[in-house]
């Protein structure tokens, strides 16, 4: 028998807020934890459209791809690596998608 994992999708954890500064990054307290932690502009965006409904890394390397002018494929690397940033901080709950 053959089992395929099925994509999570992504979603903030209430327990950790952002605070967008006047030059585009941000800085999270975790309130699990009580640290802060900094974001720079890309993390930021990342942060912003998991909260508007992206949930998928496809989405986010989307928007990456598009919001900063580099390719799809580096998008998604980059999103991949802030994604394991983010669930190692805390940061993001995985919930597996509906079918």
């Amino acid at each position: 028998m053959t089992t395929t994992q099925q994509p999570d999708e992504l979603e903030l954890n209430p327990k950790c807020l952002l605070t967008e500064l006047e030059d585009g990054t941000g800085v999270v307290l975790n309130l699990e934890t009580k640290f802060y932690h900094t974001l720079n502009s890309t993390a930021v965006m990342m942060w912003k459209a998991i909260g508007r409904g992206q949930k998928t890394k496809t989405e986010l390397a989307g928007q990456l791809a598009s919001e900063f002018n580099v390719g799809e494929t580096r998008a998604l690397e980059d999103v991949s690596v802030a994604i394991r940033e983010f669930e190692h901080e805390g940061f993001l709950l995985r919930r597996p998608v509906r079918l």
